[in-house]
């Protein structure tokens, strides 16, 4: 209530859920596609904003860095392709597939990978097999100094959302 500006600090977030990237996304996008995904034995799907977003009129930022990974890469790239806030950081770690658990026999399981996700402007976001992905680049390059008293990456972000502030 009464923010003039938003962080969002996605940096060493490795993802979580589908359907929760979905809905944070959403507080932000009022509508249209947050990710697409497609796979071998599966129909594409594509996954849209649930509406009640935000005002979009309110600048923000979003901090990225190598260790941002599945989840957090879609709703970084939907924030990015959507035109609602400049990405910030060091380019993502490229995780553009997703798994499906099968138990076996005995306790174990399987992690198979089914299917992969595509961004708004329909980019795949990892490799492909053992490659690493080409992952979310940033709009504005700032690596993390972890020897630094400051932290620059959040400094780049608060002067890049305070210049828009109306």
């Amino acid at each position: 209530q009464g923010a003039r500006a938003l962080i969002l600090d996605l940096r060493d977030n490795g993802g979580g859920l589908l359907d929760e990237a979905i809905n944070v996304a959403s507080i932000y996008i009022p509508d249209g596609t947050i990710v697409t995904t497609r796979g071998r034995s599966q129909p594409m799907q594509v996954y849209t904003a649930t509406g009640h977003a935000i005002s979009s009129s309110i600048p923000m930022a979003v901090l990225v860095n190598r260790d941002t990974a599945s989840a957090a890469e879609i709703v970084t790239a939907a924030l990015q392709q959507r035109g609602r806030a400049k990405v910030i950081g060091t380019r993502t770690y490229g995780k553009g597939v997703f798994q499906e658990i099968e138990p076996l026999p005995g306790g174990g399981a399987l992690d198979i990978t089914v299917g992969e996700y595509f961004t708004p402007n329909g980019q795949n976001l990892g490799g492909g097999g053992v490659r690493e992905g080409q992952g979310i680049k940033p709009d504005i390059y700032v690596a993390d100094d972890l020897r630094a008293h400051t932290d620059p990456v959040l400094a780049m972000g608060e002067r890049t959302v305070a210049a828009e502030v109306r």
